[in-house]
C-alpha cells in the first residue's frame, strides 16, 4: 500500500509540473491553456493537500504547525481581501499553496522511475521551446542578428523572458536529474543541454535567464560539495536574502547612481512610495500595484510579496521555506551531491526574482519549488533521489 501512495503522489506532483511547463509552452492564450489557467492556485492547492493527507502518517510537528500557519495566513488574507482588492480567492492562498507544495515534495522522495520521467519532461518542454523559438527566429529573418542580440524581442507566442525561464530550468533540471540518475557519459549530455539552453537564452534575448544559467553551470561544477555536506553554515543564506531582498531593493531604489536593473529601479521606487504611506498596506498588503501606462507590476517576486500580503505574508513564507532548508542542518543526515545541486538551483531561484515576479505567480509554483522540494526530501529508500 506505502508503494502505492508513493507512485500517486510522486505522479501528482509530476502532473503538476508538466502542466506548469504546458502553460508557457503552449501560452497562455491556447484554448487548452485558458480553462485552467487563471484556476491554478485552486487545483495546485487541491492536488498537493491531496497528496499531504495520502502521506498524513508523515508529518512532524513542524508540518503541523505549519499546517495552521498556513490556515492562519488564509483566513487573514480572507479578512483583508477587500482592502487589498483581491478580488478572487486565490489572491488568498497562493502562500499557503506554496508551503503546501513544498510539503508534499518534502513527503515524496523521487525514486528513479519519477526521475526518469521528470527528465523525459524536462527535455522534452526544452526540444519544443527551442524548435519554437528558432522556427520563430528562421521565419522572422533574424538568426543573422544572433551574436548581436539586438532583435529587441518583446513577444513570441509568449513574453521572451518566460521563454528564457522555461530554458532555463528545464535545463538545471534535466542536468540534475542526468546526474543523478548516473547515467553513462553524463558529462557529454549535461555539456550539450548547457550548450542548447545558453543558444536558448541568448537567442530569446532573455539576459537574466541566460546569466542565471551561466551562474548555476559555474557553481554546480566548481563547488566542493564534500565540504558544503559537512559545513551546513551557508543554509542560513537561504534566510538572509528573504530578510535583505527588501532592505537591498529598496537602497537599488532610492540610490541616484545605480541605473543596470533596465529600468526597474524606476519601478521599484514608485511601489516603496506607495507602499510605505500606509500601515494597513505595510501589514498585511495593499491593491495589486501597477505601474506607467503599460500597467507593469513590481518585477520583484519579494516586493509582489510584501504588495499583496504585506509583512504578515511575507513573514510566514519566509518561515514556512526556512523550516524546510535549516532542517537539512541536522548532522546526522548526510547530504547527496543532488540534494545540493537543487539548493544551488533554488539559491539561483532566488536571485532571478529580484529581476521577476515569477516566485509569486503561482503558475510558475511546480517547477520552481520543485528543487526546494526535492532538497528537503529524506532518502529513506534505494533509488531515491535525494
Amino acid at each position: 500500500m506505502e508503494k502505492v501512495i508513493h507512485r500517486i503522489s510522486s505522479l501528482l506532483i509530476l502532473f503538476t509540473i508538466g502542466v506548469s511547463y504546458s502553460f508557457w509552452l503552449l501560452g497562455i492564450n491556447h484554448k487548452l491553456v485558458q480553462p485552467v489557467f487563471s484556476d491554478s492556485a485552486y487545483w495546485l492547492g487541491g492536488l498537493m493537500l491531496v497528496v499531504v493527507l495520502l502521506n498524513v502518517r508523515k508529518l512532524q510537528r513542524g508540518d503541523w504547525a505549519l499546517l495552521a500557519l498556513a490556515a492562519a495566513n488564509v483566513l487573514l488574507n480572507l479578512y483583508t481581501a477587500g482592502y487589498r482588492h483581491a478580488e478572487t480567492l486565490d489572491m488568498s492562498i497562493i502562500p499557503s499553496v506554496i508551503v503546501l507544495f513544498v510539503m508534499a515534495c518534502k513527503m515524496t522522495p523521487f525514486d528513479k522511475l519519477d526521475q526518469e520521467l521528470l527528465l523525459f519532461i524536462s527535455v522534452s518542454i526544452m526540444g519544443l521551446n527551442l524548435f519554437r523559438l528558432f522556427k520563430h527566429l528562421y521565419n522572422a529573418e533574424l538568426l543573422h542578428n544572433f551574436f548581436t542580440l539586438d532583435n529587441s524581442l518583446k513577444e513570441i507566442w509568449i513574453n521572451v523572458n518566460v521563454i528564457g525561464a522555461v530554458l532555463l530550468f528545464c535545463t538545471i533540471t534535466s542536468a540534475i536529474m542526468i546526474k543523478s540518475l548516473g547515467i553513462k557519459h553524463s558529462v557529454i549530455f549535461t555539456g550539450i543541454l548547457y550548450l542548447l539552453g545558453l543558444l536558448g537564452t541568448w537567442g530569446c534575448q532573455s539576459r537574466t535567464s541566460f546569466l542565471i544559467l551561466l551562474a548555476f553551470m559555474i557553481l554546480d561544477t566548481l563547488l566542493p560539495k564534500k565540504m558544503l555536506s559537512k559545513r551546513r553554515f551557508w543554509l542560513w543564506g537561504f534566510s538572509l536574502i528573504f530578510i535583505l531582498a527588501p532592505i537591498i531593493t529598496y537602497w537599488i531604489a532610492d540610490s541616484e547612481t545605480i541605473n543596470v536593473f533596465t529600468g526597474r529601479e524606476d519601478i521599484w521606487r514608485a511601489f516603496f512610495n506607495q507602499w510605505l504611506q500606509e500601515p494597513q498596506a505595510i501589514l498585511a498588503g495593499q491593491k495589486p500595484f501597477l505601474y506607467g501606462r503599460h500597467l507593469l507590476s513590481t518585477h520583484n517576486s519579494y516586493l509582489y510579496l510584501l504588495c499583496n500580503f504585506g509583512i504578515l505574508g511575507y513573514l510566514f513564507l519566509n518561515s514556512g521555506l526556512s523550516y524546510y532548508i535549516l532542517k537539512l542542518k541536522n548532522k546526522a543526515v548526510a547530504l547527496t551531491d543532488c540534494q545540493i545541486s537543487c539548493l544551488i538551483a533554488f539559491f539561483l531561484v532566488l536571485g532571478y526574482c529580484f529581476m521577476e515576479d515569477s516566485l509569486m505567480v503561482v503558475q510558475w509554483v511546480p517547477v520552481m519549488f520543485s528543487f526546494l522540494g526535492f532538497a528537503a526530501a529524506s532518502a529513506k529508500q534505494k533509488n531515491t533521489m535525494i
